[in-house]
């Protein structure tokens, strides 16, 4: 692949993702953006690229993006499993949680001031919705910023402790 490179001492592939998810966390929708030096057919990316994943791994598509395209994400969908004997006390937090006008958050803050902030975390829900065995929540995602998965793991009584692992992002929409 014709591969753009950083500058400097330690060159390394241009690419990203477009929203990068925690740890742990499993996927169904990514978007790997990659800087090319030369133009390459969609196609021929795709059929260079598949052998080269891992097990697991599927790529849907592949596209040429314009340079002033920054495909911005605005909203994510995930979900989680849990015990389906756990579904009325998940729906009684989740209900509770979407009645409430504010939802604050104690969240760490890395570097020097490391006391942490308060975060309220209720504006970027945008839905949950708790199923037999299974909650689904849809939430914005800005430059303003968003709710974390382990925020809302809390909240909804799944320790993000035990439950992180579980979590599946479903889809991800792109600002047009």
């Amino acid at each position: 692949m014709p591969l753009r490179y950083s500058e400097g001492f330690n060159p390394r592939p241009r690419l990203s993702l477009a929203l990068p998810r925690p740890v742990g966390v499993a996927s169904r929708d990514e978007l790997l953006v990659i800087e090319l030096t030369e133009p390459l057919d969609p196609s021929a990316a795709l059929t260079r690229l598949t052998p080269q994943m891992p097990t697991g791994v599927t790529l849907l598509g592949s596209e040429i993006l314009d340079d002033r395209d920054r495909r911005l994400p605005s909203e994510a969908c995930y979900a989680v499993r849990f015990e389906p004997s756990e579904r009325d006390r998940v729906a009684s937090h989740a209900t509770a949680f979407l009645a409430a006008p504010h939802v604050i958050v104690a969240r760490d803050t890395p570097g020097a001031d490391s006391r942490g902030k308060s975060v309220d975390i209720r504006p970027f829900i945008l839905s949950i919705e708790v199923d037999e065995g299974e909650t689904r929540w849809r939430q914005t995602v800005s430059q303003a910023g968003t709710a974390r998965v382990p925020e809302v793991l809390d909240v909804l009584g799944l320790p993000s402790g035990e439950y992180l692992h579980r979590v599946r992002r479903e889809k991800v929409a792109y600002q047009a």
